[in-house]
């Protein structure tokens, strides 16, 4: 029994030898390409891997995979005979890639898997000033018409943003602005700019002396030498109470508010106006205060007590739906209440209804 084993170990052993000796080999001269320093408007740049075939038995490229979408390969698809050679080609795109680069290509055969590898460093190209400024007013130029102040927190903290600008004109240009909500300051670093000048349109959102809470959006005019542009600068924000500094007595005589989650309009007939009123309740110690009731619905309209609501006792939201243009059918609109609670500081209350 152990002679028939070892005479079949042998027999396997053979036929692998043999097999050995008339596979096919992949050898590459160089397995990387340094593309040096490039402009970035030479776009496409390409370089070509030579390898041959060292093996006895016709070599097949079965698959060639770069290591992003910003580099493209092509290679030889015909069988390599023994000793005859065929290429890699690897194409990088550098339009809009500016900086240092370094990318693989994994060229899987029936002689095994090669990773060749690609470098280089693109030379960013020039910007224009209108590609980097590109809004306009009366030679005056923006950066940006899109301010993002994220979470602004009532009632001590302010948050700023900046909007670059640039004199592209030939003459002085005196900044100037229409249409600016209360609580925000807005000042450029130089009011007059002189031509190619570059200067800062500073925003601070300060919510402190404001009415204005949950998320927001706002524009302002930006004005030229007296030329208002024709686009609006747009502010993006929300405004939330901190209530970080509570202590645990505070938050023992916080108000709380209770409300329920879904309150129902009933049917409201097509082309008609219907007022609708709920109540919210204060189960805590101190005074709730509704700070807002935002509802972006069209055609509804939501106003909130105008004063504080004491412990153990009840205020009234009033909704009001104009129905003239809303279609026939069933709705649920989102209304979120802004408190002092600070648990509940912003609830959402679905109203619901059918238009008739």
């Amino acid at each position: 029994m152990k002679k028939l084993l070892f005479s079949m170990i042998a027999l396997f052993a053979g036929f692998a030898a043999a097999f050995a000796e008339d596979a096919p080999e992949i050898y590459f001269e160089t397995i990387s390409h340094d593309f040096g320093t490039f402009p970035e408007e030479n776009g496409k740049v390409t370089c070509t891997f030579e390898f041959k075939n060292t093996g006895k038995a016709d070599l097949v490229l079965q698959k060639v995979k770069a290591s992003c979408g910003c580099t493209t390969p092509d290679w030889t698809k015909e069988p390599v005979k023994p000793g005859e050679t065929g290429i890699v080609k690897a194409t990088y795109n550098a339009s809009g890639r500016p900086g240092s680069f370094t990318k693989t290509i994994t060229v899987t055969s029936n002689a095994g898997e090669k990773r060749l590898t690609i470098k280089g460093e693109v030379i960013p190209k020039a910007q224009k000033v209108e590609d980097k400024y590109p809004f306009e007013v009366n030679g005056l130029r923006l950066m940006k018409k899109n301010v993002y102040f994220n979470t602004v927190m009532f009632p001590n903290k302010s948050r700023e943003e900046n909007i670059e600008i640039i004199n592209n004109g030939k003459e002085d240009i005196k900044v100037a602005f229409d249409n600016v909500p209360k609580f925000i300051t807005i000042k450029c670093d130089n009011e007059t700019l002189k031509p190619g000048e570059r200067s800062n349109i500073r925003l601070t959102a300060d919510t402190k002396d404001s009415n204005v809470w949950g998320s927001f959006k706002k524009t302002i005019k930006v004005k030229a030498n007296g030329t208002a542009s024709n686009f609006d600068v747009t502010l993006y924000g929300n405004v939330a109470e901190d209530f970080s500094q509570m202590t645990p007595t505070d938050k023992a005589e916080a108000p709380v508010m209770q409300v329920g989650n879904t309150v129902s309009l009933g049917e409201i007939k097509a082309g008609s106006t219907k007022t609708f009123k709920f109540n919210v309740k204060n189960n805590g110690k101190n005074n709730l205060i509704v700070r807002a009731a935002n509802c972006d619905a069209k055609g509804f309209t939501v106003t909130i007590p105008s004063k504080p609501i004491k412990a153990e006792k009840e205020g009234s939201i009033i909704v009001k739906v104009n129905a003239d243009n809303l279609q026939a059918g069933k709705f649920t609109q989102r209304l979120t209440l802004i408190t002092n609670d600070p648990n509940r500081s912003n609830f959402v209350v679905n109203l619901i209804g059918e238009i008739k």
